[in-house]
């Protein structure tokens, strides 16, 4: 079977890791052209096929508007596809609310609100979950538009939801994702009866005269870091959205506007464009974030609406992406819980790494020369306050205004051109696309942040991040295949590399192969360079010892493998 394009290598960034930060941001931009441009002879997010899907959906949330308060549009998904469905029912409740219209965006994320912070691996991979938390959410609705978000199409969750609303005619299901039907992961799901191609499957033949169901997964291509799908493939599903929603909205309320999903879609790339025209400034941001990060310092979002909150979603993804530790990267915003609206409320009871609040930040971090704070800054004032910013560190502004820089290091203003995009958008709307444009491109510039500062440390393997975490089923086989490519191994090879990591020993026995996949989570997931380790030990023929050795000695796994093979070379001799 085919490598799914979502875990594919992207051939413009096989050299990213040995690249200039100005290189690495020119590298970036190259990719997220793609989201646009489209991905060799692919259906791209501007194909018919894909813009009359879209077309279809919306109608479907205004059916849902329609059904006088029994109607609901649920968006659910692991990680960050969870975030980003929580992030679009925040701003479009937001928009119901400001006009006294009912509220009915609900979100679903595997592992509750508490992923929104931190990886829920174990609920991500279990249908029955899935099927529960919907059941749930939907209980005594008449009609449900629920849209299941996995960019690879391999999310058990997902899988599981999808399922059930096939059951379920009240349910109108929608799989959003980004990879071609066939690509689908057909691997067993353990404790299911299906594998995530075969539910597919029985989407594409399940529409009838009397139900509906849809199937929308234009491909962008790779993601510029292999298989980080929160890079490229989140900010197609911010887009699509966003896009389903807006033009139902006006559809139903401002017929007048003629909102086209293709117009729409138009306005996100001229805001990309407009983020790469300063990425100059960006690439400097890039720089410091890795110095700070290689120096062992720590990087702070800071700031007071939706457009903190993308940095918390970003903070959020860099553990499970690079192997960072949950105090690397933090996002703070204005009024922590009453800002995020989520459902489950304020969960600062759970430890530090739920003190979200600009407040909590204050009182909580001691700041230190070698840390940086980015201030996240719309068109007020800064929120930063006077105790904040005598801290000693190096600041960094990011803004839409013309907020004062005055005391930043750097700062970075991105100049998104309203008087394009409010031909495009009607005034009734304005405000709500704004923000959104916004959002994206604040997604982008912390995206580039936070991987051009662990490209920098030496997260990066070429392009592949090869120090993910193996702690849910989608990492454990992400790690495989990192393993099968890089170490150019056989499947069962790879396996047993990755095993001897995980049980730090070099002799895998039958009674840990005979283990389920969810052991060797288990086993894995609090362990450190797991996968670096097995790739070290795989391309030098050493022990798991050695390998650990080389990259206590060098960081950079490309030099870490380099110099393991001279040693070993010189052994020889």
């Amino acid at each position: 079977m085919s490598t799914p394009i979502t875990e594919a290598s992207n051939r413009i960034t096989e050299e990213i890791d040995i690249s200039s930060p100005l290189e690495i941001v020119s590298l970036l931009e190259k990719c997220d052209q793609e989201i646009f441009n489209g991905y060799e002879d692919y259906k791209s997010m501007f194909s018919e096929e894909i813009i009359k899907r879209i077309d279809d959906v919306s109608g479907h949330v205004i059916e849902m508007l329609q059904e006088d308060g029994g109607g609901i549009v649920v968006f659910s998904g692991c990680g960050t596809s969870g975030r980003l469905g929580f992030m679009v029912a925040r701003t479009f409740n937001e928009l119901q609310r400001r006009q006294k219209r009912p509220e009915i965006f609900r979100y679903l994320i595997a592992g509750g609100d508490k992923a929104l912070f931190t990886s829920q691996e174990a609920p991500e991979d279990d249908p029955q979950a899935g099927i529960e938390a919907l059941k749930k959410v939907s209980e005594g609705k008449t009609r449900v538009l629920y849209i299941g978000i996995t960019c690879g199409l391999s999310a058990p969750y997902v899988a599981g939801q999808l399922e059930y609303c096939m059951d379920n005619p009240k349910f109108v299901p929608v799989l959003l994702g980004f990879n071609p039907e066939n690509l689908a992961r057909n691997t067993a799901i353990e404790n299911w009866d299906k594998t995530f191609l075969q539910v597919i499957n029985r989407l594409k033949i399940f529409p009838s005269k009397s139900r509906s169901g849809y199937i929308i997964n234009p491909v962008v291509g790779p993601d510029p870091i292999t298989g980080s799908s929160r890079m490229k493939c989140g900010t197609a599903t911010k887009i699509l959205l966003e896009t389903i929603c807006l033009t139902g909205l006006c559809d139903m309320y401002y017929p007048e506007e003629n909102l086209q999903p293709s117009d729409l879609m138009r306005c996100y790339n001229i805001v990309n464009k407009a983020v790469y025209k300063v990425k100059q400034d960006l690439s400097r941001i890039v720089e410091s974030a890795g110095q700070s990060l290689r120096a062992g310092g720590k990087i702070y979002y800071m700031g007071s609406d939706s457009l903190a909150l993308m940095g918390l979603i970003d903070a959020s993804e860099c553990p499970p992406t690079y192997g960072a530790t949950l105090d690397d990267i933090r996002g703070f915003v204005d009024n922590g819980y009453k800002t995020l609206q989520n459902i489950e409320g304020d969960l600062s009871k759970l430890g530090k790494h739920f003190r979200i609040s600009n407040d909590n930040f204050c009182t909580d971090i001691s700041l230190m020369d070698r840390d940086i704070l980015i201030v996240i800054n719309s068109e007020v004032p800064s929120v930063i306050s006077a105790e904040c910013t005598k801290k000693g560190c190096r600041k960094i502004l990011l803004t839409f205004g013309k907020a004062k820089s005055k005391g930043f290091l750097h700062s970075l203003h991105i100049d998104v051109p309203t008087v394009e995009l409010d031909e495009l958008i009607g005034s009734d709307t304005r405000t709500t696309a704004n923000q959104m444009f916004r959002e994206i491109a604040v997604k982008c510039c912390l995206n580039a942040i936070s991987t051009g500062a662990h490209i920098m440390k030496g997260k990066i393997y070429k392009n592949f991040m090869i120090d993910v975490k193996v702690s849910n089923n989608k990492l454990f086989h992400r790690a495989v295949g990192i393993l099968e490519r890089l170490g150019h191994l056989s499947k069962v090879k790879a396996t047993e590399y990755l095993l001897r990591s995980i049980y730090d020993t070099d002799e895998v026995s039958e009674n840990i192969t005979s283990r389920p996949i969810t052991q060797h989570i288990i086993t894995a997931t609090d362990k450190e360079k797991v996968v670096p380790v097995a790739l070290v030990a795989a391309v030098t023929d050493t022990t798991i010892s050695d390998a650990k050795l080389a990259l206590s000695k060098q960081s950079v796994i490309r030099t870490a493998i380099a110099h393991a093979l001279k040693d070993v070379s010189q052994d020889l001799a």
